[in-house]
């Protein structure tokens, strides 16, 4: 996807004694708001700069602050960059342009604010469609889906998790659907109405997109806000849903798990650099970059020269020897890591073809959910059988051939 950029040119103006006065006169170059988003084209345009934006808000500080606060992750210390050091030691300094906090909040809401001006010129784009209302609808719709994600990534760095009070009544994030002016301060919503609002956008999505057929899994698509409804439904406990919207997508068939032999490929294949029709099947939705920049998540885990973060020795542990998701980690010698490749390439894969994208969610993950919500509600059977798909997967066996055995409810849990 190609970078699209709005330049404001500033230009000497002449001043003529007759004629308009040079204060109501629009600068010559720059393309205004209202004429932006009078009709599909500007609304096509600005959603390709949405789409880049809100890649890379998940590709920079977002897709790295879960690891560093967690302890599945060991940052180098020892060297000169500090890229998000800050955030992995657990300090704040507001002048630290560095850390994450202040980035991911900037970032994050700054796509919102791109894809509200999209949103809010409907009834203007509406009155020119000429025919044209699979475009509008398909605009429409990714928009509503990438805004609910981007609420719902704000919420999980900024706010409590949803069941912190028992009513969702906690601070949320503010949740602008129109672009706030400059001096204006937007409040925090509750929690409860944060979501309310998350699952609003991702339900218009799929009211738009319904009956659209995504060009390529670079696109927001229904099948993907459907995905992401699980994955919602499941932080807020309602289990029945996340059984619901897992399996409309399972039950589909359309996004099988890859094969053992498949996993690795999923991640680093560079043909997914530039043919989309060759993402594997397992992948839902996933966010392409065609350029790399030194604080993407691949550069930071997965450049083979300067990578910065690591798995811990307790993560690795919990992989068996035989486990594929062991293959994405690839060991180096000096000192002796283990580098991660998931967000990495080939050895032989030139830098300018680097594969940078962000799986949004795969099918894989469905599984998990569901599982999650069978044991939830106490259908344990049920669960098992999803986990053994999954396992069956990791280990490159047959679901038959594997047991899971367990004693307690909260043994199966674990």
């Amino acid at each position: 996807m190609k970078l699209f950029k709005y330049t404001v040119i500033a230009l000497s103006l002449t001043l003529a004694s007759c004629g308009k006065s040079f204060l109501e006169v629009e600068p010559i170059g720059q393309l205004g708001k209202e004429q932006l988003f009078s009709d599909l084209n500007g609304m096509r345009d600005a959603l390709v700069g949405s789409y880049n934006l809100t890649s890379r808000f998940f590709q920079s500080q977002y897709g790295i602050y879960g690891d560093l606060r967690g302890d599945d992750v060991q940052r180098i210390t020892n060297g000169t960059q500090n890229y998000m050091l800050t955030d992995y030691n657990y300090t704040f300094d507001e002048e630290d342009g560095t850390g994450g906090t202040l980035a991911i909040w900037s970032t994050g809401y700054e796509a919102i604010n791109n894809i509200n001006n999209i949103i809010n010129s409907a009834e203007t784009v509406r009155k020119s469609l000429n025919g044209r209302s699979d475009d509008f609808n398909s605009y429409m719709g990714q928009s509503h889906v990438l805004r609910g994600l981007l609420f719902f990534a704000l919420a999980n760095v900024y706010a409590q998790h949803y069941t912190y009070t028992a009513d969702g009544s906690h601070p949320g994030i503010p949740i602008p659907t129109v672009t706030p002016l400059p001096s204006e301060r937007v409040p925090r919503a509750s929690m409860k109405d944060t979501y309310a609002q998350i699952i609003a956008d991702l339900e218009q999505g799929i009211t738009f997109l319904e009956n659209s057929t995504a060009k390529t899994k670079i696109y927001a698509s229904a099948d993907a806000s459907r995905a992401l409804l699980s994955r919602i439904y499941l932080y807020m406990g309602r289990y029945e849903d996340v059984i619901k919207y897992s399996s409309l997508i399972l039950n589909d068939g359309k996004y099988k798990l890859v094969n053992a032999e498949d996993y690795k490929n999923m991640f680093i294949s560079d043909s997914q650099f530039s043919d989309f029709n060759s993402i594997k099947s397992e992948v839902i939705w996933q966010l392409n970059l065609n350029i790399r920049s030194s604080n993407f998540m691949s550069s930071f885990y997965s450049d083979r020269v300067a990578f910065l973060a690591y798995p811990s020795d307790n993560f690795l542990d919990l992989l068996a020897t035989d486990d594929i998701r062991k293959s994405m980690f690839e060991l180096q010698s000096s000192p002796e890591r283990y580098m991660s490749l998931k967000n990495g390439k080939y050895s032989t894969t030139s830098d300018l073809n680097w594969p940078v994208n962000f799986k949004v969610i795969r099918s894989a993950e469905l599984y998990l959910n569901r599982a999650e919500a069978y044991f939830h509600t106490q259908q344990y059977n049920l669960a098992i059988e999803d986990l053994k798909t999954i396992r069956a997967r990791a280990l490159g066996k047959n679901t038959a051939d594997i047991i899971v055995e367990y004693s307690t409810p909260n043994e199966l849990l674990e």
